[in-house]
């Protein structure tokens, strides 16, 4: 028998409209969870667009970046939480060896270890320990490879600064 192909599509669309759903629920519960009981010196701000969040975060006190203010942006696509948000920095972007002068962050957990099972918050209390973690400030060695890119790519491929030791 043939398979009809407007069926297989239509089958294809309902499914993506289904993760679509599942995607767009546990934002909307991430959303509430963050909300309710936000990370320390961590604030969300979400507009119109669950899809779109601002997240400012405070340097750790203690901390090369104490008191310091910096706003990352989260963009989740529809295949969220099959496939990573896309995260970077806002301007203006912090002096650490793992964030590049254009606002991408150097994170294997935003490529190839990221993990469905991972919460757009538990990202944000990763990348505010990162920076709390740095002993000087400082911009990565491969900076002039990243800077003039427009920030936000996914990060299919990437060469971890991590994974050269």
């Amino acid at each position: 028998t043939k398979k009809d192909p407007k069926a297989a599509k239509t089958r294809s669309k309902s499914n993506s409209n289904v993760a679509d759903t599942k995607g767009s629920m546990r934002l909307q519960k991430e959303i509430q969870s963050f909300m309710a009981n936000p990370p320390h010196n961590c604030k969300l701000s979400v507009g119109q667009n669950i899809r779109s969040w601002v997240v400012t975060l405070t340097g750790v006190e203690g901390t090369v970046f104490a008191g310091e203010e910096y706003k990352l942006q989260l963009t989740f696509p529809k295949e969220y939480p099959s496939k990573p948000p896309s995260v970077y920095f806002l301007k203006p972007v912090p002096r650490h060896q793992h964030v590049y002068s254009n606002g991408d962050i150097c994170l294997n957990l935003l490529g190839r270890d990221w993990s469905p099972a991972m919460t757009a918050e538990g990202l944000v209390v990763s990348i505010l320990s990162m920076l709390s973690s740095a002993k000087e400030k400082g911009i990565p060695q491969d900076n002039a490879m990243h800077a003039d890119s427009a920030p936000g790519r996914q990060q299919d491929n990437w060469m971890y600064h991590d994974d050269k030791c």
